[in-house]
């Protein structure tokens, strides 16, 4: 009798032993294979770098995305190979891929040349796993998320297709102070190259670069500036200025009280998308401060980023420029407006004295449709 129950012990023993030791197996394969954490060294490697390197640019960091249903974890670092390429991306878990991928391969490259916000680079693909290079484009949408645009031929299209977004895994913050001191709103002047904004976006500014909506980035160089209106003119370098592209300054005619008014601009900066967006309300008084005759007064709600925005009226002419904001205890909220003087050596196609256009007043939507692909981003460093 005791003989078989020892028996029967050890063999259950043996059992439980054996059961213990296949769930330990498996739970150590489902954590190889569903955790890319502190437990994996190329993971932690890479952490460690781009945390590093998180302040020498946008991009830097561990993004997370997916390609034609299978989630990415991409590494965005400072190029270690030498060479002529700013940033290196690396697919992190690149060995769960069916298309040729392993751990550490290059994915794309990310040329000196790019601009901060919009980069310029050449992105690897492998067909039958061999690896093929093609051009492509990262914007940065954000200060988490970035898209990458490939520019692969139709008769090569890639699983998943040519664009790709990816979020920050370690998502960064910015204050609304950091946004104030290094983004503003602005202007293309009819037929020109040249931008119209406020002084104080740009009056500390060591470089200036200029954002139009459909991604293209251009530097920028102050060529006058009038602070006492707030006011400054910008020259962009590579810009080819295009007949019917830009706004027109109305000039000589009074803003009057009750005039409904339109402003576009980049309220808050990145923080709120590198997107324009209208805000709309009324000329409330036809002065400003002190009653200055150089501004005038507006309902329209005005945020940090809001600064050197066009003022519109229904007809898309510009009445003046976005400046400031009035918050004190007393009083909710006041915004201005800028007119815009003679002071500025603006082109003369671009001024028009009293209305002469034959464009028929319209409302917001028609307003933003038609003239918000010409106002401009403005970031400083």
């Amino acid at each position: 009798m005791l003989i078989s129950c020892g028996k029967k012990y050890r063999g259950s023993l043996i059992c439980s032993l054996l059961l213990a030791a296949l769930c330990l197996i498996l739970s150590a394969c489902s954590f190889t294979h569903s955790t890319m954490g502190s437990g994996d060294p190329i993971y932690d490697k890479y952490l460690k770098l781009t945390r590093d390197q998180a302040d020498k640019n946008p991009l830097v960091g561990i993004w997370q995305g997916s390609d034609a249903g299978k989630e990415i974890l991409l590494a965005v670092h400072l190029n270690d190979e030498g060479g002529q390429e700013k940033l290196k991306g690396v697919i992190l878990n690149g060995s769960d891929f069916e298309i040729g991928y392993l751990r550490e391969d290059p994915w794309f490259y990310v040329s000196p040349m790019a601009d901060q916000g919009v980069y310029a680079g050449r992105t690897s693909l492998k067909f039958f796993f061999v690896p093929r290079w093609f051009p492509t484009r990262i914007v940065m949408n954000g200060p988490n998320q970035f898209t990458a645009y490939d520019d692969i031929p139709p008769n090569m299209k890639a699983l998943g297709g040519n664009t790709h977004s990816y979020l920050r895994k370690e998502a960064q913050t910015a204050t609304i102070d950091d946004v104030m001191r290094s983004s503003g709103s602005g202007f293309l002047l009819w037929g020109s190259n040249k931008v119209l904004t406020a002084h104080h976006v740009v009056k500390h500014a060591k470089k200036t670069s200029v954002r139009f909506p459909d991604g293209r980035r251009y530097e920028a160089d102050i060529v006058a500036s009038d602070p006492a209106n707030d006011l400054a003119l910008l020259e962009l370098r590579g810009f080819i200025a295009a007949d019917e592209r830009g706004l027109h300054i109305l000039q000589g005619v009074p803003v009057a009280p009750g005039e409904e008014i339109h402003v576009i601009g980049y309220p808050l900066g990145a923080i709120l998308g590198n997107r324009p967006s209208i805000v709309s309300g009324q000329v409330t008084a036809a002065v400003g401060i002190r009653n200055a005759e150089n501004q005038f007064r507006i309902s329209a709600s005005i945020n940090p980023g809001n600064s050197g925005g066009p003022i519109l009226n229904s007809r898309g002419e510009v009445l003046g420029i976005a400046v400031s904001v009035v918050r004190q205890q007393q009083i909710e909220r006041v915004a201005f407006g800028v007119r815009v003087g003679t002071s500025l050596p603006i082109p003369v196609d671009a001024i028009q004295k009293g209305s002469q256009s034959v464009r028929q007043p319209q409302g917001a939507e028609g307003v933003f449709r038609d003239f918000s692909r010409d106002v401009v981003l403005i970031t400083v460093e």
